[in-house]
């Protein structure tokens, strides 16, 4: 390997851009063992890269979770992300309405989506929820939790007030909440996974720098070319 592509390959790493496998949920059928915000799976830095999908919105930096959830179960994944528009779509669930819900490093819930209408491509159907865009204030930890419709956040609408969401597109995004009962992470049921597939794209806004790290490939590029 040359020097120079050595450097393409170590600035891609550095800026998170290079090409990486989707994220298997370690949860097994019959486990409950991320049904809580202590349990959460970690989406570790290294999962979100540059969108391959053509069914994600924009490109910045996205992790593809293939998860399996349904009846009582509740799949939590922590998240690092910076400030900024976040947003979490399920596309392909199979045999499930699914629910996001959204928190912060407390456990407050933020927001919530049951649906998403019309469906966003990918989606086979507006019960593919799509919860944002959502702007986060500040970096920190966040958790994004799944779940079936019907089996929502105990904290849903607790607070002094909500707001629609926008999808990228334009379209419904589910709510964004106010004063939602602080640290109330629970759900009205927690049980063990049953077993029915989704997809769960998480996208966080670009890091600082990581658009002169892609600028500085183009250029490696162009120089080697010549």
């Amino acid at each position: 390997m040359s020097k120079m592509i050595m450097s393409a390959v170590t600035l891609c790493a550095a800026c998170g851009i290079a090409a990486a496998a989707d994220v298997a949920e370690g949860e097994l059928d019959g486990q409950a063992v991320n049904n809580t915000l202590s349990s959460a799976q970690l989406l570790a830095p290294a999962s979100f890269t540059m969108p391959m999908d053509a069914f994600i919105f924009g490109t910045m930096p996205t992790a593809t979770v293939l998860g399996r959830g349904g009846n009582n179960d509740v799949d939590f994944y922590s998240l690092q992300t910076g400030p900024g528009p976040v947003y979490f779509d399920i596309d392909g669930a199979s045999g499930f309405d699914t629910y996001l819900a959204l928190f912060d490093s407390a456990g407050t819930l933020l927001g919530d989506a049951d649906d998403s209408f019309p469906p966003d491509a990918g989606s086979a159907s507006d019960l593919d929820a799509f919860l944002g865009s959502y702007e986060i204030p500040s970096a920190g930890t966040y958790y994004i939790a799944v779940s079936r419709s019907g089996n929502f956040a105990a904290a849903s609408f607790s607070g002094s007030g909500f707001a629609e969401l926008a999808r990228p597109d334009g379209a419904f995004g589910g709510f964004r909440f106010s004063d939602s009962r602080f640290g109330d992470s629970a759900f009205e049921l927690s049980g063990p996974q049953l077993g029915e597939a989704y997809r769960l794209h998480v996208t966080i806004p670009a890091p600082g720098g990581a658009g002169l790290a892609a600028a500085g490939l183009v250029t490696i590029g162009l120089r080697r070319r010549r």
